[in-house]
């Protein structure tokens, strides 16, 4: 009996093991587009008509939103990509630290969590901004994830997760940004 229930146990731990994914690629999927490409949980939606559902940008052009399928308390873990040209150069690493500084009027109740510098996977160095907020009076406070990427020396891509505040294990979603690669 005690061989059966130690055995029970040995491949029972076996087969948490083997279910026990570490490599962090195999719950997403690839977005490839003409500029560049990046990770996307497979679970998530693009959000193919995003000109006529999504808020115009007043300056950016919105290159990327994808959406959790699953809602939680009427919200859904997001990703937007925003672009625009450069008109003088500058590094991902210092565009991201600027914008942080307007970042922080821009929201309400804006609370930083943590900053850290990080390499994109074409080796292009950034700061990741992980901060709470709210849009406005009416919205609920998110915990966003924010940075920029330039591509070619002109091309801002300004990237940013919001998920629930109550999200305070933000890695698999900074391995998501991480996954940016120019073209």
């Amino acid at each position: 009996m005690l061989k059966k229930i130690s055995l029970l146990l040995i491949l029972s731990t076996f087969l948490v093991s083997c279910g026990d994914e570490t490599d962090n690629s195999s719950w997403l999927i690839t977005v490839d587009e003409e500029r560049y490409s990046m990770q996307i949980p497979s679970t998530w939606e693009i959000i193919e008509d995003k000109e006529n559902i999504l808020p115009k940008a007043s300056e950016w052009e919105i290159e990327l939103a994808v959406t959790s399928t699953k809602v939680v308390n009427w919200f859904s873990n997001n990703l937007l990509i925003l672009s625009w040209k450069l008109n003088k150069m500058t590094t991902s690493k210092e565009y991201s630290m600027l914008n942080n500084v307007g970042t922080k009027t821009d929201y309400l109740e804006y609370k930083e969590k943590d900053s850290k510098e990080i390499i994109f996977a074409d080796e292009e160095v950034w700061m990741l901004y992980n901060f709470e907020a709210r849009y406005n009076l009416d919205t609920p406070k998110l915990r966003f994830i924010q940075t920029a990427h330039i591509c070619n020396q002109t091309d801002v891509y300004f990237m940013t997760i919001a998920l629930p505040s109550n999200i305070t294990d933000t890695s698999k979603y900074e391995y998501l940004l991480s996954s940016f690669k120019c073209k």
